[in-house]
């Protein structure tokens, strides 16, 4: 008997079991397997590793009435029934690499593919160039074994150390269509560490670019990319993953992205998210890895601040649980008290230099990092995306009674105000928004929702900064952002809160004068913001508001600035202003309004009626206010005494 060539002689140690008839597996042994070739065609032999007796000799049969069987990649169990006993038989190996060499042996009937040999490069390029749906599984399942790589690898090396470009080009054109198998195992197989390096070698040879625009990827992992570690894992296995995700999204994002179709894209996509949830996992479960995270975030390290950014916005691409797990677990070690020192006014706050050209970044070392990174914009961010996973923690942080949560609150209420990078405003105000939502509490969690802010100053704190100068509206261009922004913070109050936002607006705010200031400004977000918000308030007709808005006079300066929008030259120019301002007087004729269309009418009718043809809100109100006097004046007429019912008929009674 001689040893079949594709097994290469191997011999491979493994446990052979048999299914009883009460359906339970029995040891039969543990020996070497080896597939052999005579006349009568190929047998699977299995001998006993100590007495050498052949314990099963019987016929390989057609390569699909084996199948593997175990967890994720390490299936090390081949299953199988006799089709002429119709008995199952079981091969067990504790090493991969002999499950497959006997497996590439087994399946060798079914090969498609032509050896990775070095002549044999432009055929294999042919067979992968374009592969059927329903043939990717069977191509896979060959290009994942560990002989078709190791050839694929000894082809690369012959072929990079002779120069020879048309055979790198094929290579290429392999890797290429390894990847667009769409088969997670074989990707993940092609970029172990014991393999990555030749694989992005051979995607360097990319045949649509030119020479000079062609990326060398092995440089770019050796020389540009560093792995720092804000706190070491002990598990090897995930540390190994943690690599994996790098090179898959390395591949989806930089080497293959304008030749992926949709469905490779979504699979490369699935492989990282499936990966990410794994690692995602045990940092959850890891209690020890955390806490040495926030001690370090604690003492000001902004390699541990950068890396539990990562973590929360990399839990977005796992499954909601997975990601509440997480969030709870890092709420619990204290999230928001680590965070107050990055967000409290002084901060160093640096930016990265421009790049004159637009050139991309080089590479640098984490000291070399540091100046660049903003502390301010990684707590926010971290903050942001707790606050979208789950509003209520950050809402009962905040609205706790003193201690840090108020201290947290007033430092988002100043970055509303003062920071200078308008996005990071709006982040603030979104976190204070979340907090001001009451929707879902009742009783006393409510109201402590609200006493937070009514009660306990938070909307005072809030408005303090719009009552300044107008002059500072003019000059600080993060001064008049977040007067927007509180005006839409207040008209979310006026939607959600009900009398208390109607008491504080009315009576307490003092706002009449800031918001008469904002419709004036000359900056037109400006101007839209209060009218957002008095638009909000006819909305809710409520005599209140309706009676504050007329005694308060916020209606004049709108209509100045209507006429002046309405004039020429500077026609057109206010378009978005005209168009809020007209918006709101219709609301306020389609609500009819009547004080406010009464003081429309007698301050600015001459206004109206000179534009009443041409705008048909104008007309309506013009309309409106006749309609309502005419409304008042039946009102106010007595109502006509009732006529005497007619004497009656009936005889007088007698005495």
């Amino acid at each position: 008997m001689d040893v079949e060539q594709a097994s290469k002689k191997q011999r491979n140690r493994g446990k052979l079991y048999a299914l009883t008839e009460d359906a339970k597996w029995q040891d039969q042994g543990t020996g070497i397997v080896t597939i052999v070739a005579n006349g009568d065609g190929r047998r699977l032999v299995f001998q006993d590793e100590a007495s050498g007796e052949v314990l099963h000799d019987r016929k390989v049969w057609p390569s699909e009435t084996y199948h593997l069987q175990g967890e994720g990649e390490k299936q090390s169990i081949i299953v199988w029934e006799d089709p002429e006993s119709q008995k199952d038989w079981a091969l067990s190996f504790q090493d991969q690499a002999d499950i497959t060499g006997v497996w590439d042996a087994i399946r060798q009937d079914k090969r498609v593919l032509p050896d990775p040999t070095y002549k044999n490069l432009p055929d294999l390029a042919r067979a992968l160039a374009y592969v059927p749906p329903n043939q990717r599984e069977a191509l896979a399942n060959e290009c994942i074994a560990e002989g078709f790589l190791s050839g694929l690898r000894d082809a690369f090396h012959i072929a990079e150390d002779s120069g020879d470009e048309g055979a790198l080009i094929c290579l290429w054109r392999i890797s290429k269509g390894i990847f667009l198998l769409s088969n997670q195992r074989l990707a993940e197989r092609y970029l172990k560490p014991d393999s990555f390096e030749d694989i992005l070698g051979m995607l360097e040879y990319d045949e649509g670019l030119p020479l000079d625009k062609r990326i060398a990827h092995r440089q770019v992992h050796t020389m540009q990319v560093q792995f720092n570690q804000a706190v070491p894992f002990e598990d090897s296995a995930v540390l190994e993953r943690i690599h994996l995700i790098y090179r898959l999204q390395y591949v989806k994002d930089i080497v293959l992205p304008r030749l992926m179709d949709d469905s490779t894209f979504a699979c490369m996509t699935h492989m990282v998210h499936s990966n990410l949830a794994v690692v995602l996992e045990h940092l959850q479960k890891d209690v020890r890895v955390l806490e040495a995270l926030f001690v370090q975030i604690r003492q000001g390290d902004l390699q541990s601040l950068l890396f539990l950014q990562d973590a929360c916005r990399l839990s977005k691409q796992v499954p909601p649980m997975q990601r509440q797990a997480l969030y709870e677990r890092i709420v619990a070690l204290g999230l928001f008290e680590v965070l107050i020192p990055f967000l409290r006014d002084g901060v160093l706050e640096v930016v990265a230099p421009s790049r004159a050209g637009g050139e991309a970044p080089q590479a640098c070392s984490l000291s070399q990092l540091r100046p660049l990174l903003r502390p301010r914009a990684l707590a926010l961010e971290i903050l942001a995306l707790a606050t979208q996973s789950d509003p209520a923690p950050t809402r009962g942080y905040l609205c706790s009674e003193g201690g840090p949560g108020r201290e947290l609150l007033r430092c988002l209420i100043r970055l509303v105000h003062e920071e200078v990078d308008q996005g990071l405003q709006g982040q603030a105000a979104e976190l204070i928004r979340a907090a001001m939502d009451p929707t879902g509490l009742e009783g006393a969690a409510r109201d402590q929702c609200l006493g937070t802010f009514y009660e306990r100053g938070g909307f005072q704190d809030l408005v303090r900064p719009m009552r300044g100068s107008v002059d500072r509206l003019k000059s600080n261009a993060s001064v008049a952002f977040g007067a927007q922004l509180a005006c839409e913070l207040l008209g979310f109050a006026v939607t959600h809160h009900g009398f208390k936002a109607k008491g504080f607006i009315t009576r307490y705010g003092n706002l009449a004068e800031p918001l008469s200031q904002l419709v004036s400004s000359e900056q037109r977000f400006l101007q839209l913001a209060p009218l957002r918000l008095l638009r909000v308030m006819v909305s809710t007709a409520d005599e209140i508001y309706i009676r504050f808005i007329q005694r308060s006079g916020l209606l004049a300066p709108v209509m100045r600035g209507l006429q002046r929008g309405l004039q020429p030259p500077t026609i057109g120019g206010g378009g978005a202003f005209i168009s809020a301002a007209l918006g709101l007087l219709d609301l306020i004729r389609s609500e009819n309004a009547r004080p406010l269309v009464e003081q429309l009418f007698r301050t600015h009718g001459a206004f109206l009626r000179e534009h009443q043809s041409r705008f048909r809100v104008f007309d309506g109100i013009v309309k409106l206010f006749y309609k309502n006097l005419e409304d008042k004046a039946r009102a106010a007429q007595p109502d006509p005494k009732p006529a005497a019912p007619p004497p009656s008929q009936a005889s007088p009674p007698s005495s």
